[in-house]
């Protein structure tokens, strides 16, 4: 079978790096001395597990939305044993963690509130949260 043009190989350049084109920008860009192990960008409503309070769960709760109180919502973590955190709570503690050390009152950050639990009534909820959504899909099956 004789080859045509379509069948011979093609010389192909080694793949390069693509070319940046130089930006022109008022301020050194800031990605050209970036170091990705900073931490600048973590989650500052992250509390690391190991510093909860043992047999204690933590969760943050919206306090407000828009400057209005969301007094409804945080009622109803309040009746399932979500209780507000104060900085001296727990010896001390988060004081100056989210807010400045010795400040008064509930820990805030932006809108919500810090609240804790113990970790039995935490695992109760999810349980009984696991078991309405099998029922509804239970249900759902059925009709």
């Amino acid at each position: 079978m004789k080859r045509t043009q379509e069948d011979k190989p093609i010389d192909r350049e080694p793949m390069r790096e693509p070319m940046r084109p130089a930006l022109k920008m008022k301020h050194k860009p800031n990605w050209e001395s970036l170091d990705p192990t900073m931490t600048a960008g973590m989650d500052r409503f992250h509390i690391n597990p190991e510093r909860i309070p043992e047999g204690m769960s933590a969760l943050w709760v919206t306090d407000s939305c828009l400057g209005q109180p969301q007094t409804h919502r945080r009622s109803v973590f309040e009746a399932g044993g979500w209780t507000p955190v104060h900085g001296e709570d727990f010896d001390g503690l988060f004081d100056g963690e989210f807010m400045p050390k010795g400040a008064q009152g509930e820990i805030k950050l932006e809108s919500s509130v810090l609240m804790m639990r113990p970790i039995e009534l935490t695992e109760q909820a999810k349980l009984q949260d696991k078991k309405e959504a099998l029922n509804k899909v239970r249900a759902s099956r059925i009709t």
